[in-house]
């Protein structure tokens, strides 16, 4: 019989130990990508996970405002490079969406459920590896740094550790304020003074560090 593990080994290391891991050699570094999400972007860092698959930074250059995207890079692809994964998962996903709705429906089987939980794997892959670099970023962000939304919103961080989540350690509220080009948006948003204490939803899509490349 295997020896037990030790109390003091983290079986959930990589939820709670926020490490930054770069792959400076990473041959996507510098390419105009296209995602599934969006049309044309530029991959500026890559980073290895926990989960088996490697996360990509990218800018996004919009009509609107530049902004930043993570990605995984098997979903990925260039003129000469297909994606390796894009249309299995988009695939894997809309099969998932049809086995949760016979599930929902009250006609599902033994093998439905079986079915449901090797599909959803497969997509927790790759989310989770996005939500966990969205994470790691995010804690490594200092008051006066500046962060970025989806919609490429800027604003400066004032306190970066307003609230964090007991079980993992995330931050998961953090006080900004618009930057002084995106003040405007104040009014519109209803933030007193261009402040507001962000909810970080963990999610692939929420705020990220604009790390001076945009």
């Amino acid at each position: 019989m295997a020896p037990l593990a030790s109390d003091d080994v983290d079986p959930y290391a990589h939820f709670t130990q926020h490490r930054l891991r770069p792959v400076p050699d990473s041959p996507w570094l510098g390419q105009t990508v296209r995602g599934p999400y969006r049309s044309r972007s530029t991959v500026e860092r890559v980073y290895t996970t926990p989960f088996g698959v490697d996360v990509a930074l990218c800018v996004n250059r919009a009509s609107g405002f530049d902004t930043l995207r993570l990605e995984v890079t098997d979903m990925l692809s260039t003129a000469e490079r297909p994606a390796a994964q894009r249309t299995a998962y988009l695939r894997n996903y809309r099969r998932l969406l049809s086995l949760y709705g016979t599930l929902n429906e009250g006609k599902a089987t033994g093998r439905t459920h079986l079915a449901i939980e090797r599909r959803a794997a497969f997509y927790e892959q790759f989310c989770n590896a996005k939500i966990y670099m969205e994470a790691v970023l995010l804690e490594h962000v200092q008051a006066g740094d500046h962060v970025v939304n989806g919609q490429g919103i800027q604003m400066t961080v004032t306190d970066p550790e307003s609230a964090k989540d007991e079980l993992r350690g995330w931050r998961t509220h953090m006080r900004v304020e618009l930057t002084p080009q995106f003040h405007r948006f104040a009014s519109t948003w209803g933030w007193a003074e261009g402040q507001h204490t962000w909810h970080i939803r963990h999610d692939g899509w929420g705020l990220l560090p604009t790390l001076g490349l945009i």
